[in-house]
């Protein structure tokens, strides 16, 4: 089968690598999910990828990411390849219009960017950008004050973000229907407390196939993200729950033959909706491989060329986290982190080159870099990555571990 890949990041190319039987045709795009991508023009990079599915021999589309999802929705739609519609991939990215499309969604509001009164009232509330990932311009408030300093932020910020979006959104999107999509807007959230947790599978002819729930699991007393580990630590009845939720989630915003992930707040005897994401967690690759023994890349290219994906087999015991080393510091990289040791761990993925000016633009900090790492408990794991922090972060008093 030759697989063209929207969009292909490098762990695309690394995984992609180590999988026989396919043919892949992978068309770089200047896209970077951790900073803005200035030189990424998502309808000429649209135009590029018709044009070599005109000139070449492709049998199915691949995309593993945001952005890439998008790309990919328009050249399914047209060329005919399975995958999941554009207005679908759509609603999944825009948390906006997501959160209409649920049964139940929590108390949310849209408000102009420039706005020097929105109307928000009710207090503790989340405000994020409706088409962003990685927490990026969100911001946990408290009070009037709070979100007059995250719209200073988000005014300075969000300009650089949105002309990645736009074109495309007024390109392919119904705006009458969606007239919001190229609002220059803010959400604003109900403020929900929670372990979270993110619930993996697909669709497949309109039926839902769920493999994996992974604990999102934060440094004590904030909303940083420490690490994600697999098993989950739910109990079963919530477990139960999620996969209920996640999916009636699903059937409602209409995706079919793609990949998804939902993430979810666990409250002691049910579950509250995050958000929806219509792409596979690949960022997991490595945890699923270890304690599934199955690989994403394998399922997702099995849909992408039209059959239905095998559930993988039941948990081996193996526990296994991906671990942030993160930072709350504004300096160059080097000053925060020590790449001459870094680069003598393989299986570390750095974030930032040295030479990178860092600045945090959320309250989740800047990711500097990330570990998988495996073990026969979470404590084990947790006390040898602790150890690896201490080794590398050259400012822990800049870091919610420090």
């Amino acid at each position: 089968m030759d697989v063209l890949v929207t969009c292909p990041s490098a762990r695309d190319r690394k995984a992609l690598a180590q999988l026989p039987g396919y043919t892949f045709h992978l068309l770089d795009a200047q896209l970077n999910a951790r900073t803005p991508s200035p030189e990424c023009d998502i309808l000429d990079y649209i135009e590029r990828c018709r044009q070599y599915i005109r000139t070449h021999r492709i049998d199915a589309i691949y995309y593993s990411r945001d952005v890439a999802d998008l790309v990919a929705a328009v050249l399914c739609e047209e060329f005919g390849f399975p995958g999941p519609s554009v207005e679908s991939v759509f609603l999944c990215l825009h948390k906006y219009y997501s959160r209409r499309s649920e049964p139940a969604p929590i108390r949310c509001q849209a408000i102009d960017l420039f706005d020097d009164n929105p109307p928000v009232t009710e207090y503790p509330c989340y405000v994020k950008p409706p088409w962003l990932n990685l927490g990026i311009l969100g911001f946990k408030l408290e009070s009037a004050d709070d979100l007059q300093r995250a719209l200073a932020v988000a005014r300075r910020e969000y300009h650089l973000w949105s002309p990645l979006y736009y074109p495309f959104f007024r390109q392919y999107i119904d705006l009458q229907k969606y007239p919001l999509a190229v609002r220059d807007m803010m959400l604003v959230e109900e403020f929900i407390e929670g372990k979270q947790v993110t619930v993996e599978g697909w669709v497949h002819q309109n039926q839902v196939y769920l493999w994996a729930i992974t604990d999102t699991n934060t440094y004590p007393d904030t909303r940083v993200i420490d690490n994600f580990s697999l098993p989950s630590q739910q109990p079963a009845h919530i477990q139960q729950q999620l996969i209920q939720q996640a999916t009636a989630a699903i059937r409602n915003i209409g995706l079919d033959n793609g990949f998804l992930n939902i993430e979810f707040w666990c409250h002691e005897d049910s579950v509250t909706l995050t958000e929806i994401n219509g792409r596979a967690a690949t960022c997991f690759y490595n945890l699923y491989r270890t304690c599934l023994e199955t690989c994403i890349y394998e399922a997702g290219l099995t849909l992408a060329c039209g059959r239905n994906p095998t559930l993988p087999p039941a948990l081996n015991g193996t526990v296994g986290a991906q671990c942030n080393f993160v930072t709350f510091g504004t300096d160059w990289a080097e000053n925060l982190l020590d790449f001459e040791r870094a680069r003598e761990i393989p299986q570390l993925a750095l974030y930032a080159a040295a030479g990178d000016w860092i600045k945090p633009v959320s309250e989740f900090g800047f990711v500097l870099a990330q570990i998988d790492l495996f073990g026969r408990s979470y404590a084990e794991i947790k006390e040898r990555v602790d150890q690896l922090r201490r080794s590398l972060l050259k400012q822990p008093e800049t870091s919610p571990w420090g």
